[in-house]
């Protein structure tokens, strides 16, 4: 019974995500269309108040954009905390925080744990960022670590 909570619930997750990921797509197109449009029109000048207004649609569109990848990144986050050994705490706020606040270098993750667990050391997250990058559930930039694409 547990076996299939558990199955159906990743399904659904999986479910969730392609949807996610196909709005992300759509509202992606939609975009690069409505830049199109307003390049073509702002050009020409003969309608600039079409213009005008195909920027705040463009503007309301890329709105929903970032909330959109956000949750896809969670959902993703969710989904490797899961399928993976990495279930301890520290691990999980990492993922976390990278999923919410985008990249980030040792400093600022360590001050996220510590100001989520109210202790941290530099050490410990050094040693569960390695493991990650091991298992590639993140991607070192330079001196960032990011979740993969």
């Amino acid at each position: 019974m547990a076996v299939c909570l558990i199955v159906c619930s990743q399904r659904r997750l999986s479910d969730i995500q392609d949807s996610l990921t196909s709005l992300n797509e759509k509202l992606d197109w939609i975009i690069r269309r409505l830049n199109y449009l307003e390049s073509v029109l702002t050009e020409s000048q003969q309608y600039p108040e079409v213009a005008s207004f195909l920027r705040s649609l463009k503007i309301g569109t890329i709105v929903y954009d970032e909330p959109l990848k956000t949750l896809n990144r969670l959902i993703s986050v969710k989904h490797l905390l899961e399928s993976t050994s990495t279930r301890d705490e520290v691990s999980r706020i990492i993922l976390n925080a990278l999923a919410l606040k985008g990249p980030q270098n040792l400093s600022q993750l360590t001050r996220e744990i510590q100001y989520q667990r109210g202790k941290s050391s530099r050490t410990t997250v050094r040693k569960r960022l390695d493991s990650l990058l091991k298992s590639k559930a993140l991607v070192k930039e330079a001196t960032r670590y990011r979740l993969p694409e």
